[in-house]
């Protein structure tokens, strides 16, 4: 699924929210205790190959977990808010909007940390824009934030197609949040050293090239990518990519 252009985390916000949770299990999976069906979450979770099917398993479970209707995942990308994963093509466009205008519950439990439970979306005045595009694809909504160390990544929505279908009391959906919020940032920190490594591993590359081709040592061969980093405001890696791609320094 391709996401749309993500908004500024500074934009204008809505007013403070109210915490809370969710709902009842399924009945699928009602005669399988709490502690194992998290256990296999954790299993499921930490097998995931990437940061992207980390997301979707973990959003996969939250659905048939928590008995709701429709769900989705938006992370935090440096000063941005993404969308990440959706249920289905309609919830996907129903967060997009709420990240365009920069209001709603998602948006405002990733930036102050707490849960906000919207019981009734036709009778909610907090962010009217919003309300007024959402109403008719869900009547109920609830975004718990994906914290870890005090620091939140994003936020699990959670729709209703009925008023009042979530629980503000309900420490299910919190719990099942903090393993979802550790299992995504371990998985983002995992790509981002495997990122480092592989950058590293270009970067030899380059010295080496640049060592062969004008009989210098390896001091020497770094500090020309570097200068050219410099001059160029380009990062140290997208030199040396660029050196092994062309087989010359960027102009």
């Amino acid at each position: 699924m391709t996401f749309p252009e993500a908004i500024p985390e500074d934009h204008p916000e809505g007013v403070a929210s109210e915490p809370g949770s969710a709902m009842p299990p399924s009945t699928s999976s009602a005669f399988v205790p709490d502690e194992d069906r998290l256990e296999d979450l954790v299993v499921q979770l930490h097998e995931a190959p990437d940061t992207q099917q980390t997301v979707d398993r973990f959003l996969s479970f939250a659905v048939d977990f928590l008995a709701c209707d429709h769900a989705t995942v938006a992370l935090k990308r440096r000063t941005d808010i993404r969308p990440a994963a959706a249920t289905d093509d309609a919830s996907h466009v129903a967060l997009a909007a709420q990240l365009q205008l920069g209001e709603g519950p998602c948006v405002t439990a990733i930036r102050t940390g707490l849960s906000v439970l919207v019981p009734d979306t036709a009778a909610e005045t907090r962010w009217p824009e919003w309300t007024r595009r959402v109403t008719a694809r869900g009547r109920s909504t609830f975004s718990i934030p994906l914290t870890v160390a005090g620091s939140t990544l994003g936020a699990l929505n959670l729709t209703g197609e009925h008023p009042h279908t979530f629980d503000a009391d309900d420490i299910r959906a919190a719990r099942l949040a903090t393993y979802g919020a550790v299992a995504i940032a371990s998985a983002q920190q995992h790509e981002s050293l495997l990122q480092a490594v592989e950058a590293g591993k270009r970067t030899g590359q380059a010295v080496g090239i640049l060592r062969e081709r004008f009989t210098i040592d390896e001091v020497r061969a770094f500090e020309i990518l570097r200068r050219y980093s410099q001059d160029n405001n380009t990062k140290l890696r997208n030199v040396a990519q660029h050196l092994l791609d062309t087989g010359h320094l960027p102009d």
